[in-house]
Order: structure tokens, then sequence, then C-alpha cells
């Protein structure tokens, strides 16, 4: 009973919080669609929300497979994209095979010389969208659309799912919806910029800091974040102030330390994150081991596993991408140096940040100095525009 009294009063302040957005004639939540995969609500975020073209639902691919949408399993693997012949292939193990191509967003089964297919595929802000639909029909997964009230305001809802789920469509939607309620908040804030006091159960968003960097218009630059997750300091901390700012980025565990980091990796991956794997190894063959031995701890301890490794020796890391591994290769290195504190490592960054025009990948760690170093880059990235974009694997 005194859920259900939470749950109400929660949903009370934030929906006033809301209507005044509404009141104000904004435009802010033209393009909100909720999303579930079986039994979990999906972060909302930019990078994760289906979108409507033309009256069809699109859904970003990578939500589909296991490895990239936080471990859970719909049965869809990704086959990967051929830059090359500008296509991406989705697969599962009865087999089946879904090729899009990528210049005309046609699709076969069996590329060349499939029949074509239904699906399509689309591609915005440089990501590969699918139809969510046909994609799922084609696999046998179920795909459920319906719509979620919030006073006077409904958003479309999406639910993907397998058959082994613990609650029917009904259910889970009526448990979801005071977790759906706060992520719309948190994403109104996100997209208005804007901060207030808190209500239950929610997180806020503080204004932008504004800095002698800021007010540059950086929105054709992309933004690729990871954390070391080797010192154990504060990484929990920073993975809740990516989501803050409804962005995901990618944890790199060292692979001797899966099983010591396994709380950091459940709730990166229940949060939407991207995880990687560390080694050190001298030996190609001593990594291949290492990285197998920590894909199996993944596999127990989060139901996930991961291609993206950051090798330290060069000759490993060129070995291992000519087996297929994506190697994580930072162009602007965030690790604090002794004795640094967050601000100079911030304007550190922001200094080499400057000069990007296309893309950056930048790494930092979870010690202290990183996490108050990460305040100020988050909110001067949101301020001056900048395309932050998750790690997943086609952006390798």
């Amino acid at each position: 009973m005194w859920k259900r009294l939470l749950a109400a009063l929660c949903a009370a302040a934030l929906l006033a919080v809301l209507i005044q957005g509404y009141a104000a004639g904004e435009e802010w939540d033209a393009n909100v669609i909720f999303l579930a995969l079986n039994d979990s609500p999906v972060p909302l975020s930019d990078s994760t929300m289906p979108i409507n073209v033309g009256g069809t639902i699109y859904l970003p691919y990578f939500m589909l497979d296991a490895n990239q949408n936080g471990g859970i399993r719909l049965g869809i693997i990704n086959g990967g994209q051929d830059k090359v012949k500008n296509t991406l292939t989705l697969y599962n193990t009865e087999p089946k095979n879904l090729t899009f191509d990528l210049r005309t967003g046609l699709s076969y089964d069996y590329i060349p010389d499939g029949d074509r297919q239904t699906p399509t595929a689309i591609i915005r802000g440089g990501q590969i969208y699918v139809s969510a639909s046909s994609t799922c029909s084609y696999f046998g997964v179920r795909y459920i659309y319906s719509n979620i009230q919030f006073g006077d305001k409904s958003y479309p809802y999406i639910r993907i799912r397998t058959d082994n789920v613990a609650l029917d469509d009904g259910s889970f939607k009526s448990s979801a919806t005071t977790t759906y309620l706060i992520q719309l908040q948190n994403y109104y804030r996100t997209v208005t910029g804007q901060s207030g006091e808190s209500t239950p159960g929610t997180t806020v968003t503080p204004a932008p800091v504004q800095t002698p960097e800021t007010g540059q218009d950086r929105r054709g630059v992309r933004v690729y974040l990871a954390v070391r997750g080797d010192t154990g300091q504060a990484g929990a901390e920073m993975l809740d102030r990516f989501r803050d700012y409804g962005w995901g980025c990618l944890l790199l565990v060292p692979a001797g330390q899966v099983a010591q980091r396994d709380d950091l990796i459940r709730q990166a991956v229940g949060s939407g994150h991207m995880v990687g794997l560390i080694t050190d190894a001298a030996d190609p063959e001593q990594a291949r081991q290492e990285l197998a031995q920590a894909n199996e701890l993944l596999a127990h301890v989060a139901r996930t596993g991961t291609r993206i490794v950051l090798a330290e020796d060069p000759a490993v890391a060129q070995a291992l991408a000519g087996e297929g591994w994506l190697c994580w290769e930072e162009d602007i290195d965030g690790v604090p140096g002794e004795g640094q504190t967050g601000g100079s490592l911030y304007y550190r960054i922001m200094d080499r940040l400057e000069d990007r025009e296309s893309q950056t990948w930048i790494t930092l760690d979870d010690s202290d100095v990183s996490a108050a170093a990460l305040d100020r880059l988050l909110a001067a990235l949101k301020t001056d525009g900048y395309s932050v974009r998750l790690a997943v694997e086609s952006e390798f």
C-alpha cells in the first residue's frame, strides 16, 4: 500500500513539472517513444529511442542484440556492418539471415542471392535504424505497440519481447508506468537544460555550467567516452552522471577483475552503457585466453559478452583486430596524472577537444579526480552541442 501511495505522489509531482512545459507550448517531447525489451524498460535517450518516419517505427538496430543492448536476449545477433558493401546483417540461430542494403534501405535474406524481404533500414544522424515491426516479425519476436497516458498527454509505447518473460503485456505496462514518467521528467530536464528540486525517486540534471570554453556550436563533432574501471573509486557515480544527461559510455574493465567489478558491470548493463575489456598481456595468445575467461564471467555476472577491447600492447591490439576484436583507441587521454586536480584535468581535455573537427575518443578512469572533471565536461559537451554517442560495435 505504501509503495502504491509513494508511486502516486511521485507521479503527481512529476506530472506537475511536465504540465508547466506543456503550458509553455514547448515541443520537447514531440518525438518521445517509450521502449521496453522483455521485462526491462529502456532508458529514455536520443541514442536508444525509436523514431517514427512516415508512420513506420524504426529502432536503433543494436537494441536487438544482447551484446549491445545491455544483455537482454531476443535471439537476434548483430552480424556486423560491411562498410565496403554498405550493408548491415542481422541473424538468429534457426538460422535466419537478414541483410540490409544501406544504400537503398531494402533487405534481403542471404544476399546477394537471397529474396527481398519486408524490413527496411534508414540512417539518421549516422546511426542505423531498422523497421521495428517487420524486423521482429521476420525473426519471430513479439512486437507490441500501445500508448502510455500521462494526464492529457499520450505517448507511443513499444515492447519487444520473447515468450520467455515474467510479466504479460498488461502487467508490465502497468508496472513500468511510474518508471517511464520519471524517465520523461529527466529527459525533459536534459533537452531543455533545466534543473529543479528533487521529487521522490528522481535524479535531477543540473543546469549546464557556463565556462569560458562554452557557447560554441559543435553539433558536427561526435564524442565517444570511455571509463576505465580499474581504480574502484567513483565508477558507480560516474555511470549515474552519464545517465543523468541521457548519454551512454563504454565501461572498460580489466579482464582479470571482472569478478571484483561485478556490481559495477551490472549497473552499466542495466543502465544501457556498453562494456569492454582491458588486457595488458604482451602476447596475443595470453590475451585471447584472458578475454575468453573474462567473457565467460561476463555471461555469468551480467548475462552479456563483448568484442570491444582495450589492448595496452600495440602488437596485441593489431593481432586481436585481425581476429575480429574491436579495439578501443582514444585520441584524448583523460586519465589524470599524479597530483592532478579535477579542474586541471577538465581544462586539459577541453584544450584538446577544441581541435577536433569530426570525432574524438576520450578515455577517463573511475578515480575521484576523473569524477570531478566529468561533471564539468558533460555540462560543457551539452552546452556546446557536441554529438555524444555511445560506442556501440558499429561505431568502430
